[in-house]
């Protein structure tokens, strides 16, 4: 099959989720339950005195979580969170940054499943439905078909690649994999639009291997937030070996902007000939 030049935005974005162990596989040790600093640590400050940001209610299993600074989490406790948060927000927009790349996605969730419309350095790369999708190929939309033509199948492969990476469980594997999360000092960091703010660090207590069949490993993840589940912003780092031998090594950032604000889908809509079925409809 002749190659697509969408493609980049799928490695784009599979890369960091490959090495954050989006793969899946039995999380390793980590603590059973979620608890706060022993003793509490000097000047820090508890998540639950800050006001939660105007969106979507948190869902229990974030209020659960403290904030402050030496407060251990675990991995499955973290990774629920932030799952449940994403289903209770709807709707939502993040940004990847990888190198010299930068892929975008747009999404929103209803009962039938996942909308979707992805870029890839500022060109459309591919849009998905809960039962279908395209992939933009030499200018122009091909629609996913397994049984069609040459770049009907590869579009139908690109689309299930990309569905799945962006969906809640891949969410929940890429957290929950990991070998325990520890709360840092709140510090000033970068946000998508160049502004900085105070966030609190929650960093993996470890570098591990998630998949074992995979020769990739996280060495360092981190999720910067206000308070647990409305996620401002990852930063993963991780290396991988190729079939040629090499390491290669590399650090992605994802923003994360909108939640539960609600998204432009019009270009999905124009593909399917009709309107989405979007909350607040």
């Amino acid at each position: 099959m002749r190659p697509s030049r969408t493609l980049p935005v799928l490695s784009l974005l599979a890369v960091p989720l490959l090495l954050a162990a989006c793969a899946g596989g039995t999380p390793a040790a980590s603590p059973s339950t979620s608890a706060p600093a022993a003793g509490g640590v000097p000047g820090g400050t508890p998540a639950a005195s800050a006001e939660p940001p105007a969106g979507p209610v948190l869902p229990a299993s974030c209020a659960a979580i403290t904030l402050e600074t030496g407060a251990r989490i675990a991995s499955a406790d973290l990774a629920a969170c932030l799952t449940d948060f994403l289903r209770a927000a709807g709707s939502g927009r993040f940004e990847i940054r990888l190198a010299d790349h930068v892929a975008d996605q747009r999404w929103a969730l209803v009962d039938g499943g996942l909308y979707a419309l992805g870029t890839s350095d500022g060109e459309p790369s591919v849009a998905v439905t809960p039962d279908t999708g395209w992939m933009f190929t030499d200018g122009a939309w091909v629609q996913a078909d397994p049984e069609g033509t040459s770049d009907q199948m590869l579009a139908a492969y690109g689309v299930d690649g990309y569905r799945s990476t962006s969906e809640p469980q891949m969410t929940y594997a890429m957290i929950a994999v990991a070998p325990g999360f520890t709360v840092g000092e709140r510090t000033e960091v970068e946000l998508a639009d160049g502004t900085t703010t105070s966030l609190w660090p929650i960093r993996a207590d470890a570098p591990f291997q998630p998949v074992p069949a995979i020769p990739a490993t996280t060495t360092d993840l981190v999720v910067w937030t206000e308070v647990p589940g409305p996620t401002a912003r990852i930063d993963v780092t991780g290396d991988a070996v190729g079939g040629d031998g090499q390491t290669t090594s590399g650090t992605s950032t994802t923003f994360y902007e909108d939640w539960g604000q609600g998204v432009d889908l019009t270009e999905i809509e124009e593909l399917v000939g009709a309107p989405l079925p979007l909350p607040g409809r």
